[in-house]
């Protein structure tokens, strides 16, 4: 099994990663083919946050958890992602449909849980234009997307938070994107968001020519954990809910397929 463990703003100790390694060596009996584990281990004020991707028998399983300490943080995340992969054996073992895509299951209520798909989207950085354009010939009314800038900052978290979101309101097309100097400071105001709405002057599927307006405010997105999210969209007659991530910082998005819930998350 391939573990991979690194910190940001944390100095990953030996003692740190053989106690990680362990752990999460011990999910490995679940697959007949693990691909990798990706770990990042962070600091936010008094939280110790542990995230981690892993691959398995062509299934992606995420979590986060935070605690005082990065050991319990780490037993934490270990436990929950255990849990996701138990009962995710048990749909398969029961011949339900099993999803490409990674699998994040979510507690409902004491005994009951709810499994959510994450996609992750392409970390390639694209400009309003080709996002516009991407989400149009995928027929959808919303996109998850890295975006593309002309003055690159000295913060090297600024590129890993740069995403931005492009959806259908009740009133039009909007855009919403974090401010830099929230990601700099690592203090998010939703409402203070930049919001731009979209006047579609000219909607050709070649060369769009759209005017991007920026609001005073942000009155859409919401900040939420995932779990929320889900429950808001369960209760809503919406398709989809734009949101800020509130255990990761990002951007996301979650909606309908079907009668399966999923949610464009950054790439890991």
């Amino acid at each position: 099994m391939n573990i991979t463990i690194t910190g940001r703003r944390l100095e990953v100790t030996p003692s740190l990663r053989d106690y990680a390694e362990k752990k999460v060596s011990r999910l490995e009996k679940y697959f007949n083919q693990v691909i990798d584990a990706r770990a990042v281990m962070r600091v936010e004020k008094i939280n110790h946050i542990f995230e981690m991707l892993i691959n398995g028998d062509g299934v992606q399983f995420y979590a986060l958890e935070q605690a005082g300490d990065m050991y319990s943080a780490i037993d934490l995340l270990v436990d929950k992602i255990e849990k996701q992969i138990i009962r995710y054996k048990e749909k398969v073992s029961d011949h339900k449909a099993a999803h490409p895509g990674i699998v994040q299951t979510m507690e409902a209520g004491a005994d009951v849980g709810f499994d959510c798909i994450l996609n992750q989207v392409s970390n390639k950085p694209k400009n309003e234009i080709e996002a516009y354009l991407e989400m149009k010939m995928n027929n959808g009314d919303f996109i998850l997307f890295k975006k593309g800038i002309d003055d690159i900052k000295s913060d090297i978290d600024y590129s890993d938070k740069n995403y931005a979101v492009i959806y259908k309101s009740s009133v039009g097309y909007k855009m919403v994107e974090i401010p830099y100097e929230m990601i700099q400071s690592n203090t998010f105001s939703a409402d203070k968001f930049m919001e731009c709405d979209l006047e579609i002057i000219s909607d050709s599927p070649a060369k769009p020519k759209i005017d991007f307006r920026k609001n005073a405010g942000c009155g859409d997105i919401m900040k939420m954990t995932l779990g929320d999210a889900l429950k808001k969209l369960m209760e809503s007659p919406a398709d989809f809910i734009p949101f800020f991530n509130t255990e990761t910082n990002y951007l996301n998005i979650v909606y309908k397929k079907g009668k399966q819930y999923e949610v464009m998350v950054p790439a890991f």
